[in-house]
């Protein structure tokens, strides 16, 4: 399986690849190498390991119960990040030694542009992204970490976990199967989607909604429409519309602003 495309240096595992880091994806950019263009790559897991036992029937620790025991024990024991509550693959490390997953520190750096600990709120100028389930920053830090990304501060103690938090940030395809990423940003990722697929994304969502560009949802026309007007039925009702003029917002905190600036009198 070909590896992702990422326009990064391996040599000096400083990354300088077109990144949708911006709030919702609203497409700002970083510089891209001379010469680099779109292109297309494989898709890795993004998602974390989940064990499919979990939550089902506890082992028997009777007699004859020790087999189911011992998987118990190992449920237990896995880590899981207390903000996505999914089982760690990577662990996010800063000054403070709290840990989050890597992905959740990710979307805190990148799309929020927070550098706080979620958990004691300290300021943490680097984090390091590590296997390592118990070693602290200060301890992480005295051997040479062999990638890095400086826009984010971000350090790696391995080349996976370097080349899933880069490939988080490109302009990856949403549609399942699709391996297309997008060396330009927005605009090319959506003509890609209406040419090849012949689907939209909400502008709307890509503008406003804190989500990395490949967690989009991609929508036919028909489902664009019901998309706007009552949502999709995971809990989101729609995007309100202005009655004076037609206009939709996000949701209801942008409409009343449009309202009390453009409407009020």
């Amino acid at each position: 399986m070909d590896s992702p495309v990422f326009a990064v240096d391996q040599t000096t595992s400083t990354t300088t690849n077109t990144r949708a880091t911006s709030a919702g994806g609203s497409g700002n950019q970083a510089s891209t190498p001379k010469g680099a263009t779109r292109g297309r790559s494989t898709k890795q897991s993004l998602r974390p390991r989940k064990d499919s036992s979990r939550g089902g029937n506890k082992g028997d620790t009777r007699a004859g119960g020790t087999a189911g025991a011992s998987k118990e024990e190992e449920e237990e024991e896995e880590d899981v990040c207390f903000i996505c509550a999914d089982a760690v693959e990577f662990y996010a490390v800063g000054a403070c030694n709290h840990r989050t997953c890597f992905r959740c520190n990710m979307r805190l750096r990148a799309l929020f542009k927070s550098k706080a600990c979620p958990y004691c709120k300290t300021e943490m100028e680097s984090v390091i992204y590590t296997r390592n389930a118990v070693a602290t920053y200060e301890e992480l830090c005295k051997d040479p970490l062999p990638f890095s990304d400086e826009s984010l501060n971000i350090k790696f103690d391995c080349e996976e976990a370097h080349a899933k938090s880069m490939y988080m940030l490109q302009f990856n395809c949403p549609r399942d199967m699709c391996q297309y990423v997008d060396g330009g940003g927005w605009k090319g990722l959506k003509a890609h989607a209406a040419n090849d697929h012949t689907l939209q994304f909400c502008d709307l969502c890509v503008k406003n909604k804190m989500s990395f560009t490949h967690e989009h949802r991609l929508y036919t026309k028909a489902q664009l429409r019901a998309h706007y007007s009552r949502g999709d039925g995971t809990g989101f009702t729609g995007h309100p519309q202005c009655d004076f003029c037609r206009t939709p917002f996000y949701d209801n905190d942008q409409l009343f602003d449009h309202c009390r600036k453009k409407h009020e009198q």
